[in-house]
């Protein structure tokens, strides 16, 4: 399957990983790069696209890992994967720190936010790298950028959202832009097939026209259990024999049958909610 990677999507990246591994760094150059936006729309994936092919390596921390009973935990994590991507810079491979869904991890929900002395430790710690990015529990290490992805990041901490510690990017897909992953997803489409889709369905995610994609290579997949039962078809995909699985392009309308049900499906989740 391509990908489909957004242009601005893969400069903002690009600029917020060089700004920061360059020898020289400006002065009030932002350590954090935060990118917001819906979920859904592959922010997390494009940054770990767009490292993976530059050959960057990333240490990927999610909000849920960020969570523990030990007091001081969180923050030891956080200054244990820079640590870790500085090593890997220190030895020739330029490195980065992804953090996933942080604001599930450190922002603000109201009456659903339950701050605990981890969460203010991780978000001190998060301006002290921003302020202090050579120095970690008193040690010289290298300076590596670090990249946030979340929902909605006015509800985290102001003062770490400020200039000079944060830049905050936030994506919203152009109908091009969810046209051209869309066509990522189903490459035999036409780019006029594609704009088609998002057209019917303008509200759904990119995560939507994936899970699409998925429902149908069930289907094949489906199609192969049957014919051949479990057992047979298990050991013949572990040891590589060739199996019969109908993965051949499906038209247009097939698609939107799928994404139709999809669609009704949602909705019926929502009124009975």
């Amino acid at each position: 399957m391509t990908e489909a990677i957004a242009e601005r999507f893969s400069t903002v990246v690009g600029l917020h990983v060089i700004a920061n591994l360059r020898p020289d760094v400006q002065p009030g150059t932002p350590l954090l790069l935060g990118i917001q936006g819906p979920a859904g729309e592959g922010k997390t994936y494009q940054v770990e696209r767009i490292l993976e092919n530059a050959g960057i390596h990333s240490v990927l921390l999610s909000g849920g890992e960020l969570e523990s009973p030990n007091a001081g935990a969180p923050a030891a994590r956080m200054r244990e994967a820079y640590a870790e991507a500085g090593a890997y810079a220190d030895a020739g491979t330029p490195a980065a720190v992804l953090l996933n869904d942080a604001d599930a991890a450190i922002g603000s929900w109201g009456d659903m936010t339950q701050y605990t002395v981890n969460t203010q430790n991780l978000i001190t710690e998060l301006m002290h790298l921003a302020d202090y990015p050579t120095r970690v529990e008193g040690r010289a290490v290298r300076r590596v950028p670090i990249i946030l992805t979340g929902n909605d990041f006015t509800r985290l901490y102001a003062p770490m959202r400020r200039d000079g510690r944060m830049r905050i990017f936030s994506w919203r897909m152009r109908p091009e832009e969810r046209a051209s992953a869309v066509r990522a997803l189903y490459p035999w489409l036409t780019p006029g097939q594609a704009e088609d889709l998002v057209g019917r369905y303008p509200g759904q995610p990119i995560a939507f026209w994936a899970a699409a994609r998925r429902r149908m290579d069930d289907s094949a997949l489906t199609t192969a259990l049957y014919r051949h039962g479990l057992h047979d078809l298990a050991r013949a995909l572990i040891s590589h024999s060739r199996v019969q699985i109908d993965d051949r392009p499906r038209p247009i309308e097939d698609i939107l049958l799928v994404a139709e049900s999809m669609a009704a499906d949602t909705a019926h989740d929502f009124l009975s909610s």
